[in-house]
Order: structure tokens, then C-alpha cells, then sequence
């Protein structure tokens, strides 16, 4: 299934444990239909996805808490069962169904299966906290509110696209991640959005970056199996982790004006409107863009591994060639523009972000780890973040 977001660009070339709740399961009103459907399922008398109704009600009534909602395929059958949970679990229903195993020990069991995806669920019936029409997302990203489905409710709510998953060392995971706001935090939300400041900040989104990382391109040929593929063709952007899109879209969702580094590319000048530059995840960049960047006296990097390789574009052909840098064309060469401030290693493979300062060097400020997770989380780190990069 394609992806139902696309980022508005703005240049011509592209088209745009498992919880029980603290009054826990004995005392949360779990109806007795729940546990009877339970039984009939596990006598044969109903079909699964009968079955699963009931655990669909239970999560969306708060009896069984999941934090993250894992993405599942699009489920194909409307009728009958649709072997999303292994026969064995039947044991488990019955024993409940009759008094044999506790509330809060079969809800805990769920819970786990949920987790971990032996019980699988159809996204499209998980609800979220705050009704869907009520969210506002990024007005960069355009987004069909048809295909989303919920996944969490953290410092914003987190969404993603019906049966849109990746394999990810083995397992399966969303591949792209929608931010929105929650009309019921917008206090919270002013201490740190910039919707009645000046607009003198402004965001990186690395474009460049975000098509050297599709296949075939830059990474197909460092694993060996392009000869060519140091050269890329321009390709439509999806919000994924290696283009800091859950950075892009929180900044973006608080008020801050947003560019490509195209723009940069074909206007350098362009920078000296704003007083405060925020990079994001721009790995790969031109040499034009690089020395913008670095003659601006207030710059943000956000993320580790930004101006790390030397990239040339063409607007015609709507290409971009890797020039220098990430170990081309000799291993030896790491940072493209043999640049002092260069902060890749370590801090691009911390992605947990458990202690993150930024310190301070020649034309702005630095990260210590990189921090794409944190603005999933609905923590003290992240607001104090988006509080720090509005008052630098």
C-alpha cells in the first residue's frame, strides 16, 4: 500500500509492560459479555474475529493499556477467523471463562501477545484518545485522514498509515509516523510553540538527504550492489527516521517556517533572513549549502551527522552524485568537507537520547545524541527540548 503523506515542497521539480490502569482490572468493569465471548471462542461456537472484538474493547475502554500499538498487515477477511491468534490461546479463554485464571493475570497475558504481536490486531479498530477531526497535523506534510490509524498518545498524538509496515531487524514496524496536536494540551503547547513570534527561525527539512537514502541510491551502492548508484534520481519524500521527520513535523506543528535545502541550494542568501537556522538530519549536502550554513552565526544541529558528504545536483536530469565523503571515493575520507565540527561519531548511534546536552561551537550549538525518538515520547526531556531550541 502507498503511503498516503507527502511533503509540500517548495520548489517546481517535486510534486509536493503491558499497563493495567492504576485501578487495575479488578475493579475496572469488565462486562460479562467479554468473558463469555471468550468461552464460546474457545469452545468453537464463534470465530476469532468475534473474539477479537472483545480485546478491541477492552483496549479501547482503558481495561487493557497499550502504550505503542504495533502495526499489523491490513486485514483482508471481514468474516470468519483470521488466524491473528494461535489456537493455543484458546486454553487461556477457557480457563478464564470459568473462573480459573484471574482478571488481572488474563489481561496481563493480552497485553503481552498484543506486545508482541502473537495477538494481532486490526489497527483500524483501535480509537484513539482525542477524536481524529479533532488533530491538526503538520501543514507541511499532507496527509489523508482516511488511511490513519492510532498508535499512541504521547506529548502529541501519534498516528500512522493502515498496514504501511517495514521490516526492521527482523521485525515489523511503521515506516512512517504522523505527529498532531491535542486540542487539550494546548497550554502546554504555547510554552513552547513560536505561533505569535516573529518568525526568525527557520527549519532545514534535508531533502537531499532523504533521496540518498531511497532504493537504489547512495546506501544500495555502500552495501555492494549498485556500481552506479553514487547518482540518484529526485524521489518523492516519506516522513522516515534517517530524514528526521518526527523532528520536522513537531518544529513544524509548533509554528516554525520550514525550507529545503534546495532552497538554500539555489539561493544561499536566502539564510540571512532569519536569525536562527535549525538543521535537522542533513547528511548530504552541496557545497554551496555547506558554506551558507557554516557563515550563519546562529545555527541549531539538532541532529549529529549533518554536513557529512558532498553531494552535486542536477536540475535537469533531477539527480544528485555523491562527491566526496562517508568514505568516498577513498575509505579514508569520512567528513566530505573535512570539517572541524563534524559530531558523527558517537553521537549519531545514540538513538535513546537517555542524556542529551547540547554544547556550543563556532556558529551555534550541538546535540549529543540523535534525537528522532525523543519527539515520540511524552516526557520532561522533550518539553524542556522544544523549550531550550525556542529560547537559544
Amino acid at each position: 500500500m502507498r503511503s498516503s503523506i507527502i511533503l509540500i515542497l517548495s520548489f517546481s521539480l517535486i510534486g509536493s509492560g503491558i499497563l493495567v490502569p492504576n485501578s487495575s482490572a479488578q475493579d475496572a468493569q469488565i462486562p460479562s459479555w467479554v468473558k463469555n465471548v471468550a468461552g464460546w471462542w474457545a469452545s468453537g461456537v464463534i470465530s476469532e474475529n468475534e473474539f477479537l472484538t472483545g480485546i478491541e474493547y477492552l483496549i479501547n475502554n482503558n481495561i487493557i493499556l497499550i502504550d505503542f500499538v504495533p502495526c499489523n498487515d491490513m486485514i483482508q477477511s471481514q468474516y470468519g477467523d483470521t488466524k491473528s491468534v494461535p489456537d493455543w490461546i484458546k486454553n487461556n479463554a477457557s480457563w478464564w471463562s470459568d473462573n480459573l485464571i484471574d482478571d488481572i493475570d488474563f489481561i496481563n497475558g493480552l497485553q503481552y501477545l498484543i506486545e508482541y504481536k502473537i495477538i494481532k490486531i486490526d489497527n483500524k479498530k483501535i480509537l484513539g484518545k482525542i477524536p481524529l477531526e479533532d488533530i491538526r497535523f503538520s501543514s507541511s506534510w499532507q496527509t489523508d485522514k482516511n488511511f490513519l490509524v492510532f498508535v499512541q498518545s504521547s506529548f502529541f498524538e501519534i498516528y500512522g498509515v493502515y498496514g504501511n509496515c517495514i521490516m526492521d531487524g527482523g521485525e515489523q514496524v511503521w515506516k512512517s509516523l504522523l505527529l498532531g496536536l491535542n486540542p487539550n494540551k494546548m497550554d502546554m503547547y504555547n510554552e513552547v510553540a513560536v505561533w505569535n513570534d516573529p518568525q526568525k527561525t527557520v527549519v532545514v527539512y534535508p531533502y537531499f538527504t532523504s533521496v540518498a537514502y531511497t532504493e537504489p541510491g547512495f546506501y544500495t551502492y555502500f552495501r555492494g550492489e549498485c556500481d552506479d548508484c553514487t547518482t540518484t534520481k529526485f524521489a518523492q519524500p516519506t516522513p522516515v527516521y534517517t530524514s528526521s521527520a518526527m523532528g520536522h513535523q513537531a518544529l513544524t506543528l509548533l509554528g516554525y517556517t520550514s525550507i529545503t535545502d534546495v532552497e538554500i541550494d539555489k539561493n544561499p542568501s536566502i539564510l540571512q533572513q532569519f536569525d536562527k537556522v535549525i538543521m535537522l538530519h542533513n547528511e548530504y549536502v552541496t557545497r554551496t549549502m555547506f558554506d551558507a550554513v557554516t557563515n550563519h552565526p546562529n545555527v541549531l544541529y539538532l541532529y549529529p551527522n549533518a554536513l557529512y558528504a558532498e553531494i552535486e545536483v542536477n536540475y535537469i536530469d533531477e539527480t544528485i552524485t555523491l562527491i566526496r565523503g562517508h568514505n568516498y571515493p577513498e575509505l579514508e575520507i569520512t567528513n566530505g568537507f573535512d570539517w572541524e565540527f563534524d559530531n558523527t561519531h558517537p553521537y549519531e548511534f545514540d538513538s535513546m537520547c537517555q542524556s542529551m546536552d547540547i554544547y556550543k561551537i563556532k556558529n551555534g550549538w550541538m546535540t549529543t545524541c540523535y534525537p528522532e525518538n525523543v519527539f515520540l515520547k511524552n516526557s520532561q526531556q522533550l518539553f524542556e527540548l522544544l523549550k531550550l531550541i525556542k529560547d537559544l
